[in-house]
């Protein structure tokens, strides 16, 4: 095999570890200490801090006082800080 087959491999499989350590989300726990409900979104706030976690169009069967882990993307609205949930899962 000549070194631009090689290296031609070699960039395809750089890239392609790139992009799946890129979609790697580590999940974060938290227990719920107040849930908001409206037409178009979800709001949990947790106890251990104070950053709000949004649902958008999601029918979830969570309550205060359950343990979650969940994953999405970090964000700031009207100055405040929260998270947009991409997946959410009561752990009990």
């Amino acid at each position: 095999m000549n070194s631009k087959k090689k290296y031609f491999i070699l960039t395809l499989l750089g890239i392609l570890t790139l992009m799946l350590l890129g979609n790697f989300k580590e999940s974060q726990t938290g227990t719920i200490q107040e849930i908001k409900t409206s037409a178009k979104k979800t709001t949990i706030l947790l106890q251990e801090n104070d950053i709000e976690l949004i649902i958008f169009n999601s029918n979830i069967n969570l309550q205060k006082g359950n343990i979650i882990k969940f994953y999405g993307k970090q964000d700031t609205y009207k100055n405040k800080e929260q998270i947009i949930i991409d997946k959410i899962w009561k752990t009990k």
